[in-house]
């Protein structure tokens, strides 16, 4: 395809590249990036490898060298058999079932040294080739990162949105806080009372799966926890798809060994509390899903709050920079957190009748929708 150059950043797409060559660009250029974990090469391939087949790469290059790159997958839109538009995806597959891994923190990955101009190229890039009748989807990202698309005059709909929570280790240490210091004086006393309880059935214990074994077995025993918890009126739990199943244990097995991926099964004697999925990437946990054993009626046990502490305050002694809950608004995470922002999912695209008409059918949907069943709440895949 011909080549795009803006700043002396020179862009170009390739459809159906060499997964060999993509993967040795990407790990080279992440030894130059400040990625997400959800731009490592860990994720990316193992995303690749059970769900893309076809797919095309957007490379920028700066002095000879890659300094950008980001996966494009295009899903074709069809009314009554007849393709109108299409969808392009950057590193998902517009495909749900595929899609509940839920990427976050989506980007392109770039050098570290000149992100904000690599990133405007790359955009130019790709809005200027799809057609004017096609639609970009980016996310789940920081909502201020693709601003410039609207610059080149396409429209944004937001397709989802929310805000993201993290705790700020490094300010506690500021600070010469304790987690339980940090917290209000209500959360505390909740949690010492919780792990008083607890203590009451067993001694606590947090184990970590050192081998993929224990960390396959771990997730049998989350698998119906969480079946428990989301498949009920909430979204249904990721647990229930194969796909989403056979993505993690790949994930895991690649990642188990090197500490990017972590499992915790944490118990009072021989009771569950929880089993924990974390990442660990860049000196940052990410925590990813939980499922948490609700056996006991009363309020005074909290095992989510109790598992989250004591990940949390584990972290803190470890020299973790930061505790990152990602995205999902729910009670404990603001009682955790220091920091807070917003992630979301939009559809760009350039104006037209055909964007007028499907904007004002799909207003109408939702009115006649929304008169039908009331408002809904989404759930998200790894609250309490």
């Amino acid at each position: 395809m011909n080549s795009w150059q803006r700043n002396n950043i020179q862009c170009e797409i390739y459809k159906k590249p060499s997964k060999e060559w993509l993967s040795e660009a990407w790990c080279d250029l992440e030894l130059h990036a400040k990625p997400s974990f959800f731009l490592t090469w860990l994720w990316i391939g193992s995303w690749l490898d059970c769900f893309v087949k076809d797919f095309a790469v957007i490379e920028a290059r700066k002095n000879n060298r890659t300094v950008g790159l980001g996966i494009i997958v295009t899903q074709s839109e069809h009314f009554l058999f007849i393709s109108f538009k299409s969808k392009h995806f950057l590193h998902r597959t517009g495909i749900p079932a595929h899609d509940q891994i839920w990427i976050e923190y989506n980007d392109f990955l770039m050098d570290a040294e000149d992100e904000e101009a690599i990133r405007a190229a790359m955009i130019e890039r790709l809005t200027y080739e799809v057609d004017k009748t096609d639609a970009i989807v980016i996310g789940a990202s920081d909502n201020t990162k693709f601003d410039y698309i609207s610059r080149l005059g396409l429209k944004k709909r937001t397709v989802w949105e929310t805000n993201n929570y993290a705790l700020n280790l490094e300010q506690l240490r500021e600070n010469d806080q304790s987690v339980l210091q940090f917290l209000s004086r209500n959360s505390r006393y909740q949690i010492v009372r919780s792990i008083k309880k607890y203590n009451e059935i067993g001694d606590i214990t947090l184990e970590k799966a050192r081998t993929f074994e224990q960390a396959k077995e771990m997730l049998q025993i989350a698998k119906p926890l969480h079946l428990a918890r989301w498949n009920g009126e909430h979204s249904r739990s990721g647990f229930s798809n194969d796909d989403f199943i056979a993505f993690h244990e790949r994930l895991i097995e690649q990642g188990i060994h090197t500490g990017a991926v972590e499992l915790y099964h944490i118990k009072a004697g021989n009771e569950t509390l929880s089993v924990m999925y974390n990442f660990r990437h860049d000196n940052h946990i990410y925590f990813y899903l939980c499922a948490i054993n609700y056996c006991r009626s009363s309020k005074q046990y909290k095992p989510g709050l109790v598992s989250h502490y004591l990940l949390i305050n584990k972290a803190l002694e470890e020299g973790i920079s930061s505790y990152d809950f990602m995205g999902g608004t729910a009670r404990y995470k603001e009682t955790f957190s220091n920091t807070k922002g917003e992630l979301s999912v939009n559809q760009y695209e350039h104006p037209s009748s055909l964007l007028m008409l499907e904007h004002a059918f799909r207003n109408t949907k939702l009115w006649i929708k929304s008169r039908i069943k009331g408002p809904t709440k989404g759930g998200h895949r790894h609250e309490l």
